[in-house]
């Protein structure tokens, strides 16, 4: 289930839907939908308000039809959480272009700051799953293994901007990694529980500033 969503979040959710597909790229378009809605039904109801029937009814499809391809509602939740990832990994790196290193981790964390107005749903979806696995143990294991991924990546950046002579050879990557993902989690849950006094623009800048400032060699 999670590769076919990691085939999925490569297409843009916009790809219309073409004459003379595969299968496969009937399967991959449904349950995209299929989990666009259930981003859609959590963020306007909660974590407790999705069904696998009503993400089928929500997507254009039977209610029946999201049983097929996710067999429990934590199965679709699970599916969700890695889904957002993965799409903001996509639209990260075309956002990005061609940067690596530490100049990419510095752009990846720009657009996380910048991402949240652009896809609010799919952000409040994604965070109600975060929360929901305190609780799921169902999803638990899925959310763990995301927390790992991201605070990895960050780390692997780190590592590239020490390699560099960029970043100070005294810090610890893994340690600033995980720090790091918790004040870009924390940040984004803040906005999200109140939009209208938190800017997300000026706060990411800031951070960014001073991220840079603490870690130069």
């Amino acid at each position: 289930m999670i590769r076919t969503v990691r085939r999925m979040s490569e297409r843009q959710s916009d790809t219309p839907l073409r004459e003379g597909r595969t299968q496969a790229e009937r399967r991959d378009e449904a349950e995209r939908r299929i989990l666009e809605a259930a981003a859609d039904i959590v963020a306007e109801g909660g974590f407790e308000a999705i069904t696998l029937a009503l993400a089928g009814e929500r997507a254009g499809y039977s209610r029946g039809l999201p049983s097929h391809y996710f067999r429990t509602k934590d199965d679709l939740l699970s599916a969700l959480g890695v889904y957002v990832v993965e799409s903001f990994i996509t639209r990260r790196r075309a956002s990005a272009g061609a940067a690596t290193g530490f100049e990419g981790l510095i752009g990846s964390i720009r657009y996380y700051f910048q991402m949240p107005p652009e896809r609010p749903n799919m952000v409040r979806a994604f965070h109600a799953v975060l929360a929901g696995a305190l609780n799921t143990p169902a999803i638990a294991a899925t959310v763990a293994k995301l927390n790992q991924d991201s605070a990895a990546e960050i780390s692997a950046g780190l590592r590239a901007g020490v390699a560099a002579g960029q970043l100070r050879d005294d810090i610890d990557p893994d340690l600033e990694g995980r720090l790091i993902l918790a004040t870009l989690r924390g940040s984004v849950a803040q906005w999200l529980a109140d939009p209208e006094r938190i800017d997300l623009t000026r706060l990411g800048a800031h951070f960014i500033a001073s991220l840079e400032r603490s870690l130069a060699k």
